[in-house]
């Protein structure tokens, strides 16, 4: 369906773009950020968190539970 590379560069331009919002909030350290500016910034590393942790949570129950995973 999709190629390795398509894959890959794909990968290394989601890491990024992560890497550059992280390099964004953090050169205004110093000064506080708006309300709306705040809420994207807090919100995006938050979901990251949260969906790797569902991800490898979830990997690891359907390979420890098999069929039993589909109940969740």
């Amino acid at each position: 369906m999709f190629s390795a590379s398509l894959i890959a560069v794909l990968a290394i331009a989601y890491v990024g773009l992560l890497f550059a919002i992280a390099w964004w909030g953090d050169r205004g350290a110093g000064a506080p950020l708006e309300g709306r500016t705040r809420a994207v910034v807090y919100s995006l590393p938050l979901a990251v968190y949260c969906t790797s942790w569902t991800f490898f949570g979830s990997a690891g129950s359907a390979g420890e539970n098999g069929w039993w995973y589909t109940t969740i």
